[in-house]
């Protein structure tokens, strides 16, 4: 493992750059990238410079035709969500390795045709749900799989985060998040949400879904989503997602026949309420970058073992065939 290309060096591109560094100082970097006046970002997503200069950064700028003489292996895929597929495409003909930024399209065009190039050139293809990597979520697999709090009867999942929050150094409205052609929407940003629930109760069955469009906001995509999901035919767990709460909150709240579970995605710490007593289990992982930084550490660990890392291509397609599928029921507000 020597040569990383990273495709757009947006404020996830970035965070992946610095978290390859810190993870080993000898890699050596390249970029494609279209935009240029993306200013220099730090792990809070804060500016601290008005431009990201490669130069600077050691990282080679490149072309894609320029790819032909130049060993890659492994391409970071962090531009616009609706450019993912047809790049890992060219990225895939040419025999490198992927990591695709999630959720992996907003469409399901050329998805097929990737996973068929995976195959026959014997790919890795991670997929940037780094939830799948949190040890809470590992932690309540454990104890929904040992059924020592007896059958699920409910779970409540909610995530609602401030659209002009999510990237304070710009205009919200020119975002990917705000724009239908880039991808955006509740439903796609918010995707790590329906991906760790299949992990945890396995494929679900949408039995309801209602999106609305906030005036306040004024962009062309859902802003918020209340979605119900049937699992395993036994019971329902409710989506609740928006663009419009200012406190952030983000958690997965289980009930149990014998006790009741809340993990808390902002704190990171799970609370376990049984027999009128609390117990709190604190994630290993305390920031979002520690976690950012488990997630490569393992891709990498996946590429040199030549296995597929926990989150991969197939749960990437899953994930997108279940959030189409959402929007298919939709009552649009």
């Amino acid at each position: 493992m020597k040569n990383i290309l990273i495709v757009g060096l947006g404020s996830i591109g970035q965070r992946h750059y610095r978290n390859l560094k810190k993870i080993n100082k000898n890699l050596n970097f390249f970029s494609i990238r279209k935009k240029r006046n993306s200013p220099e970002l730090n792990k809070f997503n804060q500016i601290v410079k008005k431009k990201f200069i490669s130069k600077k950064k050691k990282i080679k700028e490149i072309s894609l035709k320029e790819l032909e003489n130049q060993k890659i292996d492994l391409a970071l895929i962090t531009n616009p969500t609706s450019l993912h597929i047809k790049t890992a495409t060219e990225l895939a003909k040419k025999k490198i390795n992927l990591f695709l930024e999630k959720p992996i399209s907003n469409n399901i065009k050329g998805v097929n045709n990737l996973l068929r190039l995976i195959k026959k050139n014997k790919l890795i293809c991670a997929v940037g749900f780094q939830t799948r990597y949190d040890d809470l979520l590992q932690k309540i697999k454990e104890i929904i799989n040992s059924k020592k709090y007896g059958n699920i009867e409910k779970c409540y999942i909610e995530h609602k985060h401030f659209l002009p929050y999510h990237h304070k150094y710009e205009n919200y409205k020119i975002g990917y998040a705000a724009k239908k052609s880039l991808g955006g929407g509740v439903l796609l940003c918010f995707s790590h949400e329906f991906d760790y629930a299949n992990f945890l109760f396995g494929s679900p069955k949408y039995t309801f879904s209602s999106l609305k469009k906030s005036k306040k906001l004024k962009i062309d995509v859902e802003s918020s989503a209340l979605v119900i999901a049937k699992y395993q035919k036994k019971f329902e767990t409710i989506f609740d997602l928006d663009f419009l709460k200012k406190k952030q909150v983000r958690s997965c709240k289980i009930q149990f026949e014998k006790a009741f579970i809340k993990w808390d995605l902002i704190k990171s710490n799970l609370k376990i309420c049984h027999n009128n007593k609390i117990k709190l289990i604190r994630s290993k992982f305390q920031t979002r970058d520690n976690l950012f930084t488990e997630q490569l550490k393992q891709v990498l660990k996946s590429l040199n073992l030549k296995k597929s890392p926990k989150s991969n291509i197939y749960n990437g397609i899953e994930n997108l065939k279940n959030i189409l599928k959402i929007k298919k029921i939709s009552k649009f507000n």
